[in-house]
């Protein structure tokens, strides 16, 4: 074992894949065309959503973000799971067509939101991007292997949900464009967390 100078055991070393490494950009609703930066400071907020994956944030935030004037800005999650973990609740989920299997796996998701540095109305509507393919995905959490599953027809889409998680942990969630399924998706190399115009 190696000791630190303090006779204290170091801590172990973090997850490279759990240190996100993003940047913020403003798109249109297509997800491509670029739009105007606000002019004003900007921060962000990043709370918890537990018992669901869908609805308002019900936790604060467990990972501060810094956001820096370039508009990057990073969030590790190493350790997080474990603080996380102390305020997840049982899942109950709004929509009533989705269920978890284990049934007492209990799930959470991190909702980003961009807002002025001084003010709580958030600049649009943030969604997280895999650069590469721009897939719109969300940033999930389990507290222990679990599948999400269901389907539905919702405003003329076809959506169904087969979402498998093998083991606890964060992951990430991809999300059909149009009709299609939502699934795990394989940690992505880069992401950016895209501000869309407000609803």
């Amino acid at each position: 074992m190696v000791l630190s100078g303090c006779g204290q055991p170091e801590p172990p070393p973090g997850t490279p894949a759990l240190v996100i490494q993003s940047r913020v950009i403003f798109v249109e609703a297509d997800g491509k065309t670029s739009r105007a930066v606000p002019a004003e400071p900007l921060r962000i907020w990043a709370p918890t959503l537990v018992g669901d994956i869908y609805g308002s944030p019900n936790e604060g935030e467990i990972v501060p973000v810094q956001l820096k004037k370039d508009l990057t800005f990073t969030m590790d999650l190493n350790g997080a799971g474990k603080m996380l973990e102390k305020g997840l609740v049982p899942t109950q989920f709004s929509q009533k067509w989705m269920a978890i299997e284990p049934a007492d796996a209990r799930v959470a998701r991190v909702l980003p939101f961009v807002m002025p540095a001084d003010n709580i109305g958030p600049v649009g509507v943030s969604e997280w991007l895999d650069e590469r393919s721009g897939a719109k995905l969300m940033l999930a959490y389990v507290d222990r292997p679990a599948r999400i599953r269901g389907d539905i027809v919702y405003d003329g889409r076809s959506l169904q949900f087969d979402i498998e998680a093998p083991e606890a942990g964060y992951f990430w969630i991809q999300q059909p464009e149009g009709n299609g399924t939502f699934r795990a998706a394989p940690w992505p190399d880069k992401v950016v967390l895209a501000v869309f115009p407000g609803e």
